[in-house]
């Protein structure tokens, strides 16, 4: 099987060239690395070029493409979509780790189960509980469903495994990395809808998917990467809160119609009341300080 990497970045030069680093050491090689670039300057353009003979030393064709339109990892994507080649097309954040056998154990599944559309790798870091704080969180969004971490071996709309011991089925895909057949295209893009940074454009596609494909979405635990979720460079961040506001009601609306508008505004009452016990644990914690 043939796989294409499809990679949109925004001012993550170090990110992707730690990416870069983890593709030439894959066990199964790709036969090429797309990347669609929102950054206004030339920094990935130049990563690229220093980086190009060793790709193509590897037989791995590194393509570099700037979005000519506007700013939107929606749009990126379907970008790098019209542009591969391969037989399998692998997404993934700028700020990725790659374990060494992840395109590997990726194509195991596609081996294993001929019927699979799309096959996600496990993000190791994401499962890691950090206080009571984030716990009662995960209790929080399980109520108002929005996303937690299952306790194991589940990965429905909204949940993301905490541990995973198998291969499984899941309802979303994590836009941090999965791969997808090339046919799913064919009838399926991303939403240009969703600009800049896209706000759950990874969920209204994969969860699109599954409910005209059931049983055909993947979750590898052997496919393992980090997420490093580095900081976002915005230049309103009271603009990007309102902005996911607007998205996440969208991407409801879009998959469930009238009864999203229902879970849109019964998740607000959750992050109200999430908000309210972090602001009051900040309190209590300033007193202790103080004194």
């Amino acid at each position: 099987m043939k796989v294409s990497v499809i990679i949109p970045t925004y001012n993550r030069e170090r990110d992707l060239r730690e990416l870069f680093e983890n593709l030439l050491v894959q066990t199964y090689k790709p036969v090429e690395v797309i990347i669609v670039d929102d950054t206004p300057g030339n920094e990935i353009d130049n990563l690229c070029r220093e980086y190009r003979q060793k790709f193509n030393e590897l037989n791995i064709n590194l393509v570099y493409l700037r979005n000519p339109r506007e700013r939107s990892a929606a749009i990126a994507r379907n970008i790098g979509v019209e542009r591969a080649q391969g037989d399998i097309l692998l997404f993934l954040d700028s700020d990725v780790i790659l374990f060494n056998n992840y395109i590997e154990e990726i194509i195991k599944v596609f081996k294993e189960k001929p019927h699979a559309l799309c096959v996600q790798g496990y993000i190791v870091n994401i499962g890691i509980k950090k206080d009571k704080l984030d716990f009662l969180r995960d209790i929080f969004n399980r109520i108002f469903h929005s996303y937690y971490r299952y306790p194991k071996d589940s990965c429905k709309l909204f949940e993301y495994p905490s541990s995973l011991s198998k291969v499984i089925e899941c309802e979303w895909l994590s836009g941090a990395n999965f791969t997808c057949k090339r046919e799913v295209f064919n009838e399926l893009k991303f939403d240009e809808n969703l600009k800049k940074y896209s706000y759950m454009e990874d969920v209204l596609f994969s969860h699109m998917l599954y409910k005209r494909y059931p049983g055909r979405l993947f979750i590898t635990p052997y496919a393992k990467c980090i997420h490093k979720a580095s900081p976002k460079d915005y230049e309103d961040k009271e603009e990007l809160k309102k902005q996911m506001q607007e998205y996440r009601k969208y991407v409801l609306m879009k998959l469930f119609g009238s009864r999203g508008i229902l879970l849109y505004y019964w998740q607000n009452i959750g992050i109200m009341l999430l908000n309210l016990i972090s602001s009051i644990k900040r309190a209590k914690t300033s007193i202790k300080v103080r004194i």
